[in-house]
């Protein structure tokens, strides 16, 4: 069992994954602002960061690169559902070179979520069945 990170302004989108992940098996914090999420990986054991990339005030990708400095062990995974279509490229790339592992696209498919989080574990040297060595 895992425990999962989920940030992103869109209350339907966290509740969706939080479901996702708990039919997994695994345990969910949710956030809605990545000044939330900060406050949440300072006083709670956190394996992965599940953050969405276009938010307002802390983007997902300046939150990407706090987790990658003060949470280096934690597993990061991006999602996006898209922007101004030229920049979504972009953006995606961008996500990566901030420190996120994996990048996936909404509306999130349980498959994908599952095997992202896997491949954001393995990323940063976690086991992905009991989260942080």
């Amino acid at each position: 069992m895992i425990t999962a990170l989920v940030v992103d302004d869109v209350a339907v989108v966290r509740m969706v994954i939080t479901k996702i992940l708990k039919r997994a098996g695994h345990q969910a914090l949710t956030a809605e602002t990545g000044a939330e999420a900060l406050t949440l990986a300072q006083s709670h054991a956190v394996d992965v960061l599940i953050t969405d990339i276009w938010m307002p005030d802390m983007d997902g990708i300046e939150l990407l690169k706090q987790f990658k400095t003060r949470f280096p062990r934690v597993g990061r995974v991006a999602m996006s559902g898209g922007s101004p279509i030229n920049a979504l490229d972009d953006s995606l790339s961008t996500a990566v070179s901030a420190g996120a592992s994996v990048v996936i696209m909404k509306p999130v498919d349980k498959n994908e979520l599952l095997l992202a989080i896997d491949n954001a574990l393995a990323a940063v040297g976690a086991n992905p069945e009991r989260g942080q060595p």
